[in-house]
């Protein structure tokens, strides 16, 4: 008769210098990575909460009408000639038209999805200046003591900057998103 052969068990690698090390490394990236998105989220809020406009740096349209040979004013050519200058929020991504990002969380805002939808409103509130939000994400490099807000409005933040083209944002959305308490993940983009 034949035994049945047994596998043996296996043996875990001794520890040693080179993989307790890897296993360092690998935990502190991973640290570093969930800071740097918290970060980069908080940046972000920072700019819509503010919501602070400006004009870009350039010269203005110059109105040559007073120097025409027409003898009479020309009542088309009066005032600052030209068209009103747009204005930009200066973002992590660079600047970018207020009315763009105004109309991506109206888009938002108007969406058939319900998460979408959601996010837009939480945004809209943010850029409205509400008292329903936040003074900021973070406390240090955590999130603030109300964690489940500050994850959401960062997954709101992020989700607008990435829709905006920033894709610098990719990255630290899917961060927040996997800390997000068991909460069906949806792909927001």
């Amino acid at each position: 008769m034949t035994r049945p052969e047994v596998p043996m068990p296996r043996k875990k690698p001794p520890i040693t210098i080179n993989r307790g090390r890897d296993t360092i490394r690998r935990l502190t990236a991973q640290r570093t990575e969930t800071r740097d998105a918290r970060q980069y989220a908080e940046q972000w809020y920072q700019t819509l909460r503010t919501w602070d406009v400006h004009f870009p740096d350039v010269l203005p349209k110059i109105s040559y009408a007073a120097f025409r040979d027409q003898g009479a004013y020309d009542p088309l050519t009066m005032g600052e000639g030209g068209l009103p200058q747009k204005t930009y929020l200066r973002t992590p991504a660079g600047e970018i038209s207020e009315t763009e990002i105004g109309q991506l969380i109206t888009d938002m805002t108007t969406s058939t999805i319900p998460e979408t939808m959601q996010l837009g409103r939480m945004l809209d509130r943010l850029r409205r200046h509400e008292h329903a939000r936040m003074e900021s994400l973070l406390r240090g490099t955590s999130w603030s003591q109300n964690r489940e807000n500050a994850l959401r409005y960062a997954v709101a933040v992020l989700t607008l900057a990435v829709r905006l083209g920033d894709v610098h944002a990719e990255r630290p959305l899917r961060s927040v998103q996997a800390e997000r308490p068991a909460s069906p993940v949806v792909n927001l983009v």
